[in-house]
């Protein structure tokens, strides 16, 4: 299927080409009839039945185009000439298309159909030429379908399950009160099945194409949560962050970065240009505390989720002052043990590390090293028990602890006060085995950072270990009655 589709492309781009050039044009007569019959053209893309009808017609006469695209063959020569002729009628109107002539956006409502009809999930607008451009006219349309964009939430048929109504209550309740984590606790829940409709994604996907600062205009009007995600999501990520940075609307920046760096709607990497435009928008966001802290409540707890977003949080931490520091380190949620995370965070703090001055790290550093000292595995009060050495993800941080904010006598009190504490665990009161088992891998899960720090002090070797490792103070083939007690450790 996926040589198909490339056969499809190559065969639309050649067309493409061909159609710059004079010939005959091939006119959606029977598209235009059908899209002519309805009472509101527009609106008639984002209804079910009139769109089906919509199709079918511009199917009827152009049959080959699905066959192609489905196939990867090539059309006959025939059936070629009719496609460049399709396009070529596409680019006519493009560059004749006046407002006045088409008040009901007849053949507007039918170039994006075009648009759509002969490529589908592929963008039609990346494909025509440099050297064409769609009059202003057309443009000044596009802008407008955008701007007036409004949407609801509707099912056909049967009444929506109840919880699914309340879910979109919710999320419709903290939209409007620009509440980020209730925005994004009630987009997971229905993004799913969200798509964008044709409109909005062929006239987004123009206007980014010939005329990126109408659009940026836009969409910087809306103030729907539902109406920005449907555009950024008929958007390139990179396209959608470039818009985000260029607005000032908050909701544009949350939903443009959500986009992009969400491993539910975006599975590829970002390019670099991508990153800087990231990076902006977070910077600008860090300078707001109270929007910064949903954003980290949204975006860090679980970094895992958001694989794209840590190398551009890295470097907008490098420029954050030290409560953004310190929001973006209390609102990591610890664990015991998550390589995926603990990479995640250490993608993130690595960039900063690079990029921010020593005296900026050392109190990140700090500030980590506080959160997990308090933090003590989550063990108090909680009825938990450690039965393996733990990790968390805080570890890169608390190796740069070591490494940036400790001198050598610090390191080694450091070390002999853990080992102290180790082989005080067997003359402690313990309520049970269970809890003394617990302590003693308490101790030895403490150790693993700074034990990994003093190994790593004056190389370049990374601050995070990429194949599990564990550091003891003792040889357990040579200290049998300490296995014997507590049995050999395992690292979680």
């Amino acid at each position: 299927m996926e040589e198909a589709v490339m056969n499809a492309a190559n065969i639309f781009l050649s067309a493409m080409g061909k159609a710059m050039q004079a010939g005959p044009i091939e006119a959606p007569n029977a598209l235009i009839a059908a899209i002519e019959a309805q009472s509101d053209p527009l609106q008639a893309l984002s209804d079910w039945d009139a769109r089906t009808k919509i199709f079918e017609s511009i199917g009827s006469q152009f049959t080959f185009v699905d066959f192609v695209r489905t196939s990867g063959k090539p059309p006959s020569d025939e059936d070629f000439d009719q496609l460049t002729g399709l396009l070529r009628w596409v680019l006519q109107e493009c560059a004749t298309w006046d407002s006045d002539v088409d008040p009901r956006r007849i053949r507007l409502v039918a170039l994006l159909v075009v648009g759509q009809f002969t490529t589908m999930d592929t963008n039609f607008w990346a494909a025509v030429p440099d050297n064409f451009k769609p009059n202003d006219d057309l443009l000044a349309a596009l802008e407008r379908v955008i701007a007036g964009l409004t949407m609801s939430f509707t099912t056909r048929g049967l009444s929506p399950p109840i919880w699914e109504s309340e879910a979109i209550e919710r999320f419709e309740k903290a939209d409007t009160g620009g509440d980020w984590i209730g925005i994004a606790q009630g987009w997971r829940l229905i993004e799913d099945g969200f798509f964008p409709s044709i409109a909005i994604a062929q006239a987004a996907q123009c206007l980014d194409r010939f005329a990126p600062q109408h659009l940026v205009r836009a969409v910087s009007g809306l103030r729907q949560m539902a109406s920005i995600m449907s555009v950024a999501l008929s958007l390139t990520p990179n396209a959608a962050l470039r818009v985000g940075s260029e607005s000032t609307n908050p909701h544009v920046q949350f939903a443009t970065t959500y986009r992009a760096v969400s491993s539910r709607a975006n599975r590829e990497p970002l390019a670099d240009t991508c990153k800087e435009f990231l990076t902006q928008i977070l910077i600008e966001v860090s300078k707001d505390t109270q929007r910064w802290a949903a954003w980290m409540r949204v975006f860090n707890c679980f970094s895992s989720r958001f694989p794209e977003l840590q190398a551009p949080l890295g470097s907008a931490l490098a420029d954050a002052d030290t409560a953004a520091l310190q929001l973006y380190v209390d609102t990591i949620s610890l664990h015991w043990s998550c390589q995926q995370t603990r990479f995640a965070v250490a993608n993130c703090l690595r960039t900063f590390r690079d990029k921010a001055g020593v005296e900026k790290r050392q109190t990140l550093w700090n500030l980590a090293y506080q959160r997990w000292t308090s933090w003590e595995f989550g063990l108090n009060g909680t009825g938990e028990s450690l039965t393996k050495i733990a990790r968390c993800e805080l570890d890169y941080a608390l190796v740069g602890y070591v490494v940036e904010c400790l001198d050598d006598a610090r390191r080694q009190h450091m070390v002999a006060s853990l080992i102290k504490k180790l082989w005080a665990v067997e003359d402690t009161w313990h309520p049970g085995i269970v809890d003394c088992l617990s302590k003693w891998y308490a101790v030895l899960s403490e150790m693993q950072p700074l034990y990994l720090a003093m190994s790593i002090v004056g190389t370049k070797a990374d601050w995070i270990d990429q194949a599990p490792t564990m550091r003891l103070p003792f040889d357990p083939d040579k200290e049998a009655y300490t296995v014997l007690k507590y049995g050999r450790p395992q690292l979680a």
